[in-house]
């Protein structure tokens, strides 16, 4: 991501999961493994962010996303003075990326309190999305599901440009690089499925043609049915998305078969540096393999994200999402101040206050709170974005396109503008 890639940080992510989530449901808390925060007064009290991540099973590596995230945010806030005389600590549930064990892990992080949730992720968001409100807790989620694009929960928002913007990017840079005849292979889950409108329509909308639509079952010994079906016609693309097991067994089959001398584009989760999909997907993955992945921003706000999450993991190359997390635990802050109080009922309706314009424009924690303190009206400019919320708690950014070198470390291979996604929208039109 621009002049900082990231990459995982396997040893310090998997003993901070360890650490913090011992089993589906459980609960505990962490201060940055960098420092401990800041006391600001021997009679302040302490703000729960609470994490409702995966920290088992399959998309287990997003626990480690989020996890990195929520701990830099804390520290910005900490170490510039906290909020309203209190500090921040974490404490994490492991919803296994499974619905199931969604809402008693939820239920199991409202025993902390905390003043604001952030996640889950995608998989799992819908079945506690109706909880927030009842128990007076402003939830920030992760990902893209495009069911939320029109949401109507009030106490519930997103920093992270929806999958349907992100197909919409796939959908463009194949087509900007000539690769007009596609099959779709998803698997059956809802966030995967959740692509699959938005990228036919962009893809026709753009000249292409579909050749086949196939739906995965994750967990199978054998797709070469599948990939048989998907290959029939010969396309010039294939776009997926699938769960790590399930992407190591099709690629396997499809080396076997002969299929992966194809360009792929698949979602974000494929773009981790020497990750499991690049490993799986063979010799070719640096000719073949490219993912969509939010675009990074640049700027200052997003310079003083990456000195805190230096200070904090001690490196600047960062995991996924993070700036997302980050942002949302800063927003927070930062609409506490403003409301002078830290009751969710209260400061919820100043989130797009301090997020939206018009106001002045401030990137960090501190020069924010100054310029609320001095009575002005701010336009947070954050480490993700500009981070303005549309009606429906949402925002837009453009995305990037990470391919791999032969080391199967990340090399960026185009852009996607948030204008050239509005071009295809109106195409669509």
């Amino acid at each position: 991501m621009r002049n900082a890639k990231w990459r995982r940080n396997a040893a310090a992510g998997f003993a901070l999961a360890g650490a913090m989530a011992l089993g589906t449901g459980s609960v505990a808390s962490a201060s940055s493994p960098a420092t401990k925060a800041h006391k600001s007064s021997a009679s302040s009290s302490t703000l729960v962010v609470g994490g409702i991540f995966p920290f088992t099973g399959s998309k287990s590596l997003l626990s480690q996303w989020g996890t990195h995230g929520v701990s830099v945010g804390i520290y910005e806030v900490n170490h510039n003075g906290g909020v309203l005389g209190h500090q921040l600590k974490s404490a994490y549930v492991d919803d296994a990326a499974d619905s199931v064990d969604a809402l008693p892990a939820f239920r199991n992080l409202m025993l902390h309190h905390p003043t604001l949730v952030v996640g889950p992720f995608s998989p799992t968001i819908e079945a506690v999305i109706k909880q927030f409100q009842p128990n007076n807790v402003v939830d920030f989620m992760v990902g893209g599901l495009t069911t939320l694009d029109s949401m109507n929960y009030p106490y519930v928002f997103r920093t992270s440009s929806s999958d349907s913007n992100e197909a919409i990017a796939m959908a463009y840079y194949a087509i900007s690089h000539g690769l007009k005849s596609a099959s779709l292979i998803f698997d059956n889950s809802a966030n995967s499925q959740g692509f699959v409108p938005p990228l036919i329509k962009a893809f026709k909308a753009l000249g292409g043609k579909i050749d086949a639509t196939i739906t995965l079952t994750p967990g199978q010994s054998s797709y070469n049915t599948e990939l048989t079906q998907a290959f029939s016609k010969k396309p010039a693309v294939i776009f997926d998305s699938m769960d790590s097991q399930t992407a190591a067994t099709l690629f396997s089959d499809g080396q076997q078969l002969g299929d992966m001398n194809t360009q792929w584009i698949g979602d974000d989760l494929q773009s981790a540096p020497q990750g499991a999909y690049a490993k799986a997907f063979g010799p070719t993955a640096a000719q073949d393999l490219t993912a969509a992945l939010p675009a990074s921003p640049s700027g200052a706000s997003y310079n003083h994200f990456l000195s805190d999450y230096q200070k904090t993991w001690h490196t600047t190359t960062i995991l996924p999402t993070s700036f997302n997390e980050y942002d949302s635990i800063v927003i927070s802050a930062l609409a506490m101040t403003m409301a002078k109080s830290t009751d969710p009922k209260v400061w919820v309706k100043d989130i797009t206050k301090v997020s939206n314009p018009p106001g002045a424009q401030c990137g960090t924690y501190a020069s924010c709170v100054a310029l609320i303190k001095k009575g002005q009206k701010i336009n947070y400019q954050g480490a993700s974005g500009n981070d303005d919320f549309n009606q429906f708690h949402n925002v837009f950014s453009g995305f990037q396109m990470e391919g791999f070198n032969s080391s199967l470390n990340n090399t960026v291979r185009g852009t996607v503008s948030p204008k050239q996604l509005a071009s295809v929208v109106a195409k669509e039109g």
